[in-house]
């Protein structure tokens, strides 16, 4: 994908353009914003314009999109570009290791094959482990001339400072609704309330709308809303057996966002009863009722919950117990006998 084929992101696109027609771009950038918002999409078209056989500059500088090189960078196999990412994506936590960052150095000591510079891609910067982070700190603070270094990142606060500050720091916004529903239109053949359903749901993040089908979508709804509200009150064995399936299938991450959605749900409909869900549309009577069961402080408590337990994923808590106890916690604020009506 070329810089005039992205949806969104103009500006931060048109600045990068217009540091490369004037020669002023920089050794290294961190790209940062909402995860799977258009960040690597963007950190691909700038190596694809900087490696193009055919670069185009009418009316800003892009890539052809068809050479040869543009071609290779989008397979992965330009001898002059590097993509680095997490490994092993499967698991609960995934990391980018310090091989990854030795196999880097490597790459930047030779100087360009066949291009003008080497790139250098690290995705989801914030994911490198101590002795990575301290490796790649050593080659950034003596950059080789021949070399830029994109970083992506969703937590840039999980960076160590002294990253950030020899980056140029780029951050990425959500699309609007419509930006993303009109994404959804010309790239899809969805109807309108699939393509509303999807904007929605992935609050301006289009790699987000794209990785689900509005038919997965709605199944993942039904089943966490299950999860959350089904069959309650729960046992204490239930939630354990639960929390404790949960982990062993590293399903943790996962649930954790899900949960969020769900209660967010919940606490627009506590704030506007008048609130008609798009994503729960056949439990309007059970979102008012469970609404009345627990107090506004209350629920804000429980996603505060939430999301410490998502970031106490990258410190190696508990997560089992910490799931145990959001949903003891969840049932002691909306009272036994309110969710048995509900």
């Amino acid at each position: 994908m070329t810089f005039r084929e992205i949806q969104g992101h103009q500006r931060p696109i048109r600045w990068l353009q217009h540091a490369v027609a004037s020669n002023h771009l920089g050794h290294a950038y961190l790209f940062h914003g909402e995860e799977a918002i258009g960040k690597r999409l963007v950190a691909l078209a700038l190596t694809k314009f900087l490696h193009c056989e055919r670069p185009i500059d009418d009316p800003l500088p892009d890539a052809c999109g068809d050479c040869r090189a543009c071609h290779q960078i989008a397979q992965g196999t330009h001898p002059d570009f590097l993509s680095i990412t997490t490994e092993d994506e499967q698991k609960q936590n995934p990391k980018i290791k310090i091989d990854q960052i030795r196999a880097l150095e490597h790459f930047v000591i030779y100087r360009p094959l066949v291009a003008i510079r080497k790139i250098c891609l690290i995705d989801h910067a914030d994911t490198m482990t101590v002795e990575a982070v301290n490796a790649l700190l050593k080659t950034l603070e003596d950059p080789p001339d021949h070399c830029i270094f994109l970083l992506t990142s969703s937590r840039p606060e999980h960076m160590l400072a002294t990253i950030r500050s020899r980056c140029m720091t780029m951050k990425f916004s959500p699309l609007s609704l419509s930006e993303t529903s009109e994404f959804l239109r010309t790239r899809t053949k969805l109807q309108q309330a699939d393509r509303q359903l999807l904007a929605s749901f992935s609050e301006g993040r289009l790699g987000k709308a794209l990785q689900i089908t509005p038919e997965d979508l709605r199944i993942q709804l039904r089943q966490y809303w299950a999860l959350l509200f089904g069959d309650l009150p729960k046992s204490p064995s239930t939630i354990m057996d639960m929390c404790e399936d949960l982990v062993k299938s590293d399903q943790v991450r996962e649930a954790i966002r899900w949960f969020r959605f769900v209660l967010r749900e919940l606490l627009l409909v506590h704030l506007n009863r008048e609130h008609r869900s798009l994503f729960f549309p056949d439990q309007t009577s059970a979102l008012l009722r469970l609404s009345e069961t627990i107090d506004l402080s209350d629920l804000l408590d429980c996603l505060n919950e939430l999301e410490k337990l998502e970031r106490g994923q990258q410190r190696n808590v508990n997560m089992q117990l910490g799931l145990e106890q959001f949903f003891f916690h969840l049932q002691d604020h909306m009272g036994n006998k309110a969710l048995q009506e509900a």
